[in-house]
């Protein structure tokens, strides 16, 4: 066990299903004095799930642990795979104790088996992206979770259970191949040799050697996207292009999602003729490629917005603000009379009135070579009469061209 990963004098979450290794992982950090919270999740999937509730219950209540438990039924479940909702759910669980205590990691039984059976599942998929297998370390909801047990083999806490007399419950599903999971352990690694598994294990760390190299490289053009929310695609080195893609995608999705055809598709439509693309993804995001400027966007940010004004007052938000300084070409003169005024998003058919005469907005954000998407939320500024008086950078209205303006729409 890796108790580097740990601190005496923090407190942290245990997920306790009652199975051999969170019994064992339980069992052996109260013998060395942790502060532990054992949470235990009843998804009521399997006919005797009160036992392993029983089981965990009457340990924590004997060495006066606090114990923290929750209960799902069939309504909690909708349509679809059965595991990922269950992790979901627990996860939101461990979530609630995890900020209530201000607890340092959330601490998890994985050992090196499971670490053995993801890696299988994924090089037989033939669409390794990133890291093979599961991390000792990793974060979840903002979570802190810690492994200790990646280095043990699962026979080996078996056999500490029986010779230390720790009390578990085995999960008959387990043995069973309904699950990928459960069909890759028992019908396939239950037949490995030690040798086979050293094998694929040392394959694993040789690929996860190469993508912390490629991780590390591509951190600066990484830092660069999240300063500047966009980057100039080809500034990015061709040998870092699938790790960096990976890296913005992992930001607003969950790594399962991303796969290798994903990351394709998208370098497919970056290198189109084509200077501006829109690509949904997965989830509720764009991938947008603006004459070879590439950022992710929240769909809902590209949705039209309208704020009324009755006075002048500083104002801030994520599209515009409303201030008493700023850009000539952002500001305009306002009267009493002018008041409320309007900031919305264009609508189809607004123009202007300039001194070139009347222009559509539209064909002044195209002049301008304003993307596509960033015109959705580009802020113009109407009068109480509803006239457009200010798109900021793009036109002016004829009778606001004065030179002092006291009103600012800083996009």
């Amino acid at each position: 066990m890796n108790e580097q990963l740990l601190n005496k004098t923090k407190y942290y979450v245990i997920g306790v299903s009652g199975g051999c290794d969170s019994m064992y992982l339980l069992d052996t950090l109260r013998k060395a004095g942790y502060h532990l919270l054992v949470a235990h999740v009843n998804y009521n999937y399997r006919h005797d799930s009160y036992i392993d509730y029983e089981l965990v219950c009457d340990y924590c209540a004997t060495y006066g642990i606090p114990f923290y438990y929750k209960e799902f039924h069939s309504q909690d479940y909708h349509d679809g795979n059965f595991q990922d909702q269950a992790r979901s759910l627990r996860y939101d669980f461990y979530k609630e104790i995890y900020d209530l205590y201000k607890c340092d990691g959330l601490i998890l039984g994985h050992h090196l088996d499971d670490h053995l059976e993801t890696i299988y599942m994924q090089l037989s998929k033939h669409n390794v992206i990133h890291y093979l297998g599961i991390k000792e370390e990793s974060y979840v909801q903002d979570m802190r979770v810690v492994r200790p047990l990646m280095d043990c083999y699962k026979e080996d806490i078996l056999q500490a259970c029986k010779i230390r007399q720790i009390p578990y419950h085995d999960d008959y599903t387990n043995f069973e191949i309904d699950f990928e999971r459960d069909k890759v352990r028992n019908t396939v690694l239950n037949r490995y040799t030690k040798e086979q598994k050293e094998a694929l294990l040392k394959r694993a760390q040789k690929h996860n050697q190469r993508i912390k190299e490629l991780e590390f490289k591509v951190q600066p053009y990484y830092q660069q996207y999240i300063s500047d929310g966009q980057i100039y695609y080809y500034y990015i080195p061709k040998d870092l292009r699938d790790m960096f893609l990976y890296l913005i995608l992992r930001d607003v999705m969950h790594p399962q999602l991303i796969s290798q055809s994903l990351i394709a598709e998208i370098k497919h439509q970056i290198n189109s003729v084509k200077p501006n693309i829109q690509m949904n993804l997965p989830v509720n995001y764009l991938f947008i490629k603006e004459y070879d400027n590439i950022y992710i966007i929240d769909k809902d940010k590209t949705k039209g917005y309208c704020y009324e004004f009755k006075e002048f007052i500083p104002f801030g938000c994520e599209y515009f603000h409303l201030l008493d300084n700023g850009h000539i070409n952002e500001g305009v003169y306002l009267s009493q009379d002018d008041y409320p005024i309007t900031v919305r998003t264009m609508r189809e058919g607004d123009s202007i009135m300039t001194s070139a005469g009347t222009k559509k907005l539209s064909r002044l954000f195209i002049n301008a070579k304003i993307p596509a998407l960033k015109r959705k939320t580009w802020p113009v500024v109407l009068n109480k009469d509803q006239t457009i008086i200010l798109v900021p950078h793009i036109a002016k209205n004829i009778d606001y061209l004065t030179t002092k303006p006291n009103v600012f729409v800083i996009k």
